[in-house]
């Protein structure tokens, strides 16, 4: 399996970029974005909705793998096509999924888009079946001060998670561990298709291992050992008819990746709560800096035969821009 996470930060676009975007998305889309009252509001829906096409037309090519789908991807940013689920997932049109293989999910939180890409292995491509195999969702998420995290736990958070954060010593720190299991909880259920339809309290991200998710005068603190995913810039990703927003070019080379969380499902206690088959669910939780972080979730097949799949997962990450992305698939 492979995932590709594309992070975009929402900036501003000039006149032209604009109307590159708009030609991209389809006459719904365009109704969808003219709804929108704020005109920063306006702007995101559109670059969101362009993004997601012309990242699905670069498919995973920054990859630099072969794929049994590889022959069948050319498709144009503006000629992909997407189903809704029973709560309104999107995903891909029966047809592309089955001639490319890819699902995705995607998130935005102020000044980020996160857009995930996700293959399998198969060396047949016609192994797909009528119904998409994997679940996957993302979520991205800014830490704001001005939420009050309190009020939200009893509501929101299983006992377990709210023990966990309020054993946590300082405000600050249990500000941060609230957003990341926000941002892993969003991915869940996501992934899951339920969305907000599933009690965010009916199952609980277990953080004790990972101690980076608190802070100490101002720094984050880490014990446990994390993979670090290269994050890779695609090229013109600040072009000069673009702001060049100095905090976007600061990010690290490198971004650390957790995945060492279990999930308990139905946890009223640490005593009665089952912990999920690992097999079938694989989470990781990662930070971009310390104001945004990144949730994902994989769930394959319906829980109930053995599989290995999620046991083979190869992420990598790009930083690229929607100036970046026009550019990419102008030629496609």
């Amino acid at each position: 399996m492979n995932i590709e996470l594309f992070f975009i930060p929402l900036t501003e676009m000039d006149a032209a970029s604009t109307s590159a975007c708009m030609a991209l998305l389809s006459e719904d889309e365009r109704a969808k974005v003219a709804r929108y009252r704020a005109p920063k509001a306006q702007m995101n829906g559109l670059l969101v909705r362009a993004a997601l096409r012309c990242v699905l037309s670069q498919g995973l090519q920054s990859r630099g793998g072969s794929s049994a789908y590889s022959s069948l991807r050319q498709i144009a940013p503006q000629d992909w096509c997407f189903e809704y689920g029973a709560k309104g997932k999107p995903s891909l049109s029966h047809e592309q999924f089955l001639s490319t293989g890819i699902e995705f999910n995607l998130s935005h939180s102020g000044d980020w888009l996160l857009i995930a890409l996700a293959e399998a292995d198969d060396t047949d491509a016609t192994a797909n079946t009528a119904q998409p195999r994997l679940g996957l969702g993302v979520d991205i998420e800014r830490s704001r001060a001005s939420t009050h995290i309190y009020p939200i736990l009893n509501h929101y958070f299983s006992p377990i998670e709210a023990e966990g954060l309020l054993a946590l010593e300082g405000e600050d720190a249990q500000r941060q561990r609230f957003f990341d299991l926000w941002a892993l909880k969003e991915s869940y259920i996501k992934a899951t298709g339920l969305g907000l339809a599933q009690s965010l309290k009916s199952f609980a991200f277990d953080l004790a291992p990972n101690s980076l998710l608190a802070v100490d005068d101002g720094a984050l603190q880490t014990v446990e050992t994390r993979n670090w995913v290269e994050l890779k810039q695609q090229e013109n990703f600040a072009s000069p008819s673009q702001a060049k927003p100095s905090s976007y070019l600061q990010l690290p080379s490198r971004i650390p990746l957790y995945s060492n969380i279990r999930l308990l499902i139905e946890p009223e206690t640490t005593l009665n709560a089952t912990s999920s088959h690992a097999q079938h669910w694989q989470s990781y939780f990662g930070r971009l800096d310390e104001e945004y972080r990144f949730g994902l979730s994989l769930v394959h097949g319906d829980g109930l035969v053995q599989d290995d799949s999620l046991a083979k997962v190869a992420i990598s990450m790009q930083l690229t821009s929607i100036t970046a992305l026009l550019a990419a698939c102008s030629a496609i």
